[in-house]
Formats: C-alpha cells, structure tokens, sequence
C-alpha cells in the first residue's frame, strides 16, 4: 500500500509533537523537582501522594498539640515545685515558732507565714499563654483570691473560682490526653491556704503551730506530690509519643518523596535521549519532505 505524503506528514508531526511533550514534561520535572506536578501525570500516585498528604497533616497537628501540652504541663510542673519548696519552708517556720520561741517573739514568724501565703497564692494563679492552668475549665479569671473578713477570725477568706473539669488534647489517632492540674487537685481545693491563714493569723496571737496544723500541712504536701507526680507521668508519656511521631512523620515524607520527587538522574537521560531523537526525527524528515512543509515544521 503506498504512503501518501500527507499521511507521511501526519504522522511525522504527531511523533513531533509527542516527542515535544514529553521534552516539556521532562523539563518541567527537573525544574519543579516533582515527578508529578498534576493528577494527570500520573493519576494512582497522585491518589496516593493525596492520601499521605492528609496522614502529614494530622500528624503535625498532633505533633503541634503535643508541643503545647508540655508546655502547660512544664509550666504546671514548675508550679507545683515552687508550692512543694514553699511548703517545706512553712514546716521549717512551723516547727521554730512550736520549739523553744519566747512568747514576745511568737508573732514574728506571722509575717514569714503571711510572705508563703502571697507566694502559694501567686504559685496557684499560675497563667501559660494568658489562661490559669489550674482553674479546670474557667481559665480566664485567677482561680484563687482572697478576700478580707470584717469580723475574723479567720482574717481573709480563700475562694476557688474555677472547677474540677479536664482540658484534653488530641495526641494521636484515637487518642486523647488531658493536660491539666485543677487547683481543686493539686491544692485539695482552698484546704492548703486555708490552713495557712489559720497558722498565720494563731502566731499573731501568740499562738504556736499545734501537731494537727503539722498534720494538716503534710497532708497537703502529700496531696500535692500525688498531683505532680501524675503530670510528670504524663510529660513522659508524652516525649514518647511525640517520638513516635516524629519517626512516623519521616516515614510519611519518605514514601512521598518515593512517589512525588524527580529521580534527577533518570529525568535528565530521557531529557537527553528524548531530544536526540527529536533532533534525529527532524533532520530526516526535512530530507523526505517536500521542503516548504519541514520548514513550517521545524
């Protein structure tokens, strides 16, 4: 069956063309870095690169939350030992006035006591990122203030404004962890300060701490290393799973970079040997060719 040259022409311009594409496509890989730049390039691995993209996502949001979750639990942390310190000076205090102190000198040791008492205070209003970790759920406002009595005894009243409620953050698929110390935790409610302003205000009367003030003060020490030692539990629980993450996050990237980034070596030969044939395409078709046509090709 003869060619004709029109259909010679046709199909010399549609292996042309083809060839073009691919050069651009090759071209394009190697400027982009990306082996697949559009759905079309390849549609399963651009499925595949779209799933992995959401699994990176979640992932660095868990991540992210991790992140601000040891923080507050840092913060909370450090709180809580500032109070444990605290207290361990109130029972230094405590045990001077109780042993040996003349009676003239008794409510001196009241105004050490009243400085503890501004520093646990301080200590239970504790704020990360403008909200009080040791409210619960009402961080907005502190979540202790103490309020002058007209009529004492007691001199000042302790109120807890917040709540016992839990502050949790996603961590990991189908995994949440709370976050939170509530002072109603920690401080056994108002049951710490309020025995402090008690022992406060019996030294100013020239009264020494009794056994069950001492009593009282070691219980809620013992309270308050329950509560730290549970965050701290929590923190390294936490650095584990953020490990975890951070190998999964690897992993993720690896198998993206398998479908999505160019093989630089491989894109630049088919780049060479796409163009070589072209070039080879289009010296022999000017020879075959009526002249007027290659010219309009090339």
């Amino acid at each position: 069956m003869r060619i004709t040259e029109s259909r010679f022409a046709s199909d010399f311009l549609y292996n042309v063309n083809n060839s073009q594409q691919r050069i651009n496509e090759y071209q394009n890989q190697l400027s982009s870095g990306l082996r697949v730049n559009e759905p079309s390039d390849d549609p399963e691995a651009a499925d595949l690169i779209l799933r992995l993209n959401t699994s990176l996502s979640r992932n660095e949001q868990f991540t992210s939350n991790i992140g601000s979750a040891q923080s507050m639990l840092s913060t909370t942390t450090d709180a809580l030992d500032g109070v444990q310190q605290i207290i361990g000076q109130l029972q230094t205090t405590m045990t001077q006035a109780a042993n040996g102190a003349q009676a003239s000198t008794i409510p001196s040791f009241a105004d050490t006591v009243d400085g503890y008492i501004s520093q646990v205070l301080a200590q239970a209003n504790t704020q990360f990122n403008g909200k009080y970790v040791f409210g619960g759920t009402q961080t907005q406002t502190p979540p202790y203030v103490l309020t002058p009595n007209a009529a004492p005894p007691p001199s000042e009243t302790v109120t807890f404004n917040g709540n016992a409620g839990t502050i949790s953050y996603a961590v990991a698929e189908g995994q949440t962890q709370q976050v939170n110390v509530s002072g109603q935790e920690a401080f056994n409610g108002t049951a710490l300060l309020d025995e402090m302003i008690k022992i406060r205000d019996n030294l100013k009367a020239g009264i020494v701490p009794t056994a069950a003030d001492e009593t009282a003060v070691q219980n809620s020490l013992n309270t308050l290393l329950s509560a730290s030692g549970r965050a701290g539990t929590v923190l390294q629980g936490l650095d584990t799973t953020a490990a975890h993450l951070q190998a999964q996050h690897t992993q993720l990237l690896s198998l993206r970079s398998a479908q999505q980034d160019t093989d630089v070596a491989a894109a630049t030969l088919n780049l060479k040997q796409e163009q070589t044939t072209l070039d080879a395409a289009l010296a022999i078709g000017a020879k075959i060719l009526p002249l007027s046509l290659t010219d309009f090709l090339t």
